[in-house]
């Protein structure tokens, strides 16, 4: 297997390099997929824009239950899973308001409480997470009630059928290597896996080819997209 380890001490490759992670902001698999996306961009020397774009609809949420071993078809249960989504979902928008990075940073501080110290979906968990993300907590709240917020969440879900992201997580990465189209990975995305398709050495190109067509990723169309 080919050398795919990029450090900061290495001569810097100055490519633009654009990541579109979607996810269901309650699954544990997504909250992986973001810390690996977010490992990857501390390691590369690369310009990288990340968008982490959640992914609300009947496939995500049964997906989510049958992952997670969850019953699916108790009707209360899969009512207030849909419910706590769709909330964190606007919540989760309302905080990009202040910033792609707060965004994230309160998303993750949110999935740590709900994911990994299992504590249960309130306001006062919301805000918790709003105050370590440093976020301004009344423009937060009025933000999240904003019409444009639901409005910018359905943009989002635009985008993810657009891009074909109907799994989550899945990841889309655009950059110079690929002009014309980008690439969809919708399962193991790992820190590995995303240096080994982001390699700038010309060297390696046939056995990324060979990488990309053995683990299924797919090239999609960038000028059907008309949100770049």
């Amino acid at each position: 297997m080919f050398s795919t380890m990029h450090t900061k001490n290495e001569s810097t490759y100055n490519e633009m390099l654009e990541i579109y992670l979607f996810i269901n902001p309650i699954d544990p698999n997504c909250l992986n997929a973001e810390k690996e996306v977010l490992q990857f961009i501390e390691k590369s020397t690369s310009k990288i824009r990340v968008n982490f774009i959640p992914v609300h609809n009947l496939s995500t949420i049964n997906n989510y239950l049958s992952t997670n071993n969850l019953p699916k078809n108790d009707l209360a249960f899969r009512n207030d899973v849909c419910s706590m989504t769709y909330d964190i979902c606007l919540y989760y928008s309302a905080a990009t308001m202040q910033g792609k990075k707060k965004g994230r940073n309160f998303l993750l501080e949110l999935q740590h409480a709900l994911i990994e110290e299992k504590q249960f979906f309130s306001e006062k968990l919301v805000l918790e997470a709003a105050k370590k993300a440093k976020l301004d907590i009344p423009m937060f709240l009025e933000d999240k009630d904003l019409e444009f917020t639901k409005s910018s969440f359905e943009a989002d879900q635009k985008v993810a059928r657009e891009m074909n992201a109907f799994n989550t997580p899945s990841c889309v990465l655009f950059s110079d290597q690929h002009k014309e189209h980008g690439l969809l990975i919708d399962e193991g995305i790992t820190v590995e896996l995303l240096q080994a398709l982001h390699n700038p050495n010309p060297m390696i190109v046939e056995a990324r080819n060979q990488m990309i067509a053995k683990e299924g990723i797919r090239a999609i169309n960038k000028a059907s997209f008309q949100v770049l």
